[in-house]
């Protein structure tokens, strides 16, 4: 079928013609796709298709979806199969050698048809047939559980609806089509979509590892394509260890660090981000394994090291005149057991009592009971968490904003008690960032000492390729030890 003809299978009111984009196609005709092939057919012994098709190969029918052995007649021979050729490919075509084995095996030949439709053509056919010279069927895109998230160009944009909708046709476990709209520019780093195919749900649910993440696309950043590097760095963690996730998203780190047997102290500055962390680690049955804040990753950090003129000090005093205060005496439905558990939920979302400096593996919960999803917004600080002087003693400290992460540096500049660390190491920091093609390794790194305020250890710098985002521009990874003249600076 020529590319006008499929064309004229849909409503094709140009965006060229009419100047407006929302002039794209919306719906194609189906039936349009239907095809004829006229062939030719070989007659094959049973027992040797597989050396017919290795002699004939180069000839025989190579098209998606289809065989080129099929049964001989209806009902099928016993005896005897039909090998297809290519269209086109008659007697003449064939090697002289070709020929004198069909004259040979007396092979029959047969004129045969087959009927190709829309079913059995791929999503990149299909839309090759479809879409104008000039204009590419997308060659990728993002699956978030049954969301499709792409980039269309400015020239594909007229025919979204269109790309949308042969998607989904081809990929059934697909639901809904989004496209971006514009850069990320706010500090949630969440961008603009438009949904131009299928449902209008954006809440999905994916899973990675054995972890199962909910979250709303249009609402948390999420990036599948991220997967091998969450599991990269956990597998550098051990059990035991105590993690701060001071950008932690919706928990791609927080929760298989927290199923290996870390603590994990997990904030994120977006409220809907934390809504779906806290909700994820009861999904995923972590109980106090994940502690979940809702601060700036600055006054986070500050928190958890207890640093002057962080918040720690005001937290304890208001921590302290709460225990002040003469203890109500709770009324029959508040001891009724059905009262109790209607608060446990909350509570898990609120986290639990750090109870000394050192973090231990948490409890994690054994139990079976449905996880509710009608949470309120996670506090900034969980109501039961009250540090401890000379803060949280932790291992290791994710940073995973790769836009501004490395600003977030000069945070660690005099946040540590030197008292409370004097015979522990410092935590290595995994700070991502990115890179142009007019930088170095060497200009990244002294890029973060800058912001720390310091330089770090001789050699004491990893850095990892994480992937390509753009033609100029590579995600890395920087890991390194807070250096001691940075964490104690102005403090001894």
């Amino acid at each position: 079928m020529s590319s006008a003809r499929a064309a004229a299978a849909v409503d094709t009111t140009e965006a060229s013609s009419s100047g407006r984009k929302d002039a794209a196609p919306e719906s194609l005709d189906r039936e349009a796709f239907k095809e004829v092939l006229n062939l030719l057919a070989l007659r094959v012994p049973a027992r040797q298709c597989a050396d017919m098709m290795k002699a004939f190969r180069g000839f025989t029918l190579d098209r998606p979806r289809l065989k080129c052995i099929v049964n001989d007649g209806d009902p099928p021979r016993k005896d005897s199969k039909l090998l297809l050729l290519e269209e086109g490919i008659t007697l003449e075509s064939l090697t002289p050698e070709l020929r004198g084995r069909v004259e040979t095996d007396k092979l029959e030949v047969h004129p045969h048809q087959v009927t190709l439709d829309y079913s059995m053509l791929s999503a990149d056919a299909v839309l090759k047939k479809l879409l104008p010279e000039g204009v590419d069927a997308p060659s990728s895109f993002e699956t978030i559980g049954h969301i499709a998230h792409l980039n269309l160009r400015d020239e594909q944009l007229p025919y979204r609806h269109l790309i949308a909708q042969v998607l989904l046709d081809k990929n059934p476990h697909l639901k809904t089509i989004v496209n971006k709209v514009g850069s990320i520019e706010n500090e949630f780093r969440v961008f603009n979509m438009d949904v131009i195919g299928g449902e209008q749900r954006l809440e999905t649910e994916v899973t990675q590892h054995g972890a199962r993440f909910k979250l709303d696309f249009s609402q948390v950043y999420w990036n599948s394509r991220l997967e091998s590097e969450h599991l990269r760095l956990v597998g550098t963690m051990e059990r035991g260890q105590v993690l701060v996730d001071m950008m932690a998203g919706i928990g791609p780190f927080a929760v298989p660090a927290a199923q290996k047997g870390l603590t994990v102290y997990a904030n994120d500055l977006n409220p809907r981000s934390t809504h779906y962390l806290a909700l994820n680690a009861r999904l995923n049955r972590l109980g106090d394994g994940v502690r979940v804040f809702n601060m700036d990753g600055r006054a986070f950090l500050r928190l958890l090291c207890d640093t002057p003129s962080g918040p720690a000090e005001d937290i304890r005093r208001q921590r302290q005149q709460l225990e002040r205060k003469p203890a109500e005496v709770p009324s029959q439905q508040e001891r009724s057991p059905s009262a109790a558990g209607a608060t446990a939920p909350q509570a898990a979302t609120e986290g639990a009592v750090a109870s000394s400096a050192v973090g231990q593996p948490a409890k994690r919960q054994r139990t079976k009971e449905k996880v509710s999803e009608a949470q309120g917004p996670v506090p900034p600080i969980p109501e039961s968490f009250t540090p401890p002087i000379g803060g949280i003693i932790f291992d290791h400290v994710v940073m995973n904003l790769p836009a501004s992460a490395i600003e977030f540096l000069d945070a660690f500049n005099g946040a540590f008690d030197p008292a409370a660390w004097a015979h522990r190491p410092l935590p290595t920091v995994h700070c991502y960032t990115f890179k142009r093609t007019n930088e170095t390794e060497a200009d990244i790194v002294a890029k973060a000492e800058g912001y720390l305020g310091g330089v770090m250890e001789a050699g004491g710098c990893t850095v990892h390729t994480v992937r390509d985002v753009a033609p100029n521009k590579l995600m890395l990874c920087l890991s390194f030890r807070v250096p001691k003249v940075v964490a104690f600076n102005g403090r001894l």
